[in-house]
């Protein structure tokens, strides 16, 4: 798919977890798996990322992005890798 490299922070404190980031941890590693890209994306849980209130919250190269489900974070990782 794509020769470039993206760095993926997921918060998997208890409140990210509950409100969506459990399931969106399990798309982005089968979205990875699927599409072989082990070696172009690093995926990097976080115990809190101190943004609860607007949780789930995820980074994506250094852009975050809060409340989102994991079909728009799949979203942003492909136009990444583009």
């Amino acid at each position: 798919m794509s020769d470039k490299h993206v760095k993926v922070d997921i918060c998997m404190g208890s409140s990210c977890f509950a409100r969506g980031n459990s399931s969106a941890l399990n798309a982005i590693e089968s979205f990875i798996n699927e599409n072989g890209l082990e070696d172009n994306v690093e995926l990097e849980g976080h115990l809190c990322l101190g943004k609860c209130n607007s949780g789930p919250h995820v980074s994506i190269n250094g852009k975050e992005y809060s409340a989102l489900d994991e079909d728009c974070i799949i979203d942003l990782l492909k136009k990444e890798l583009e």
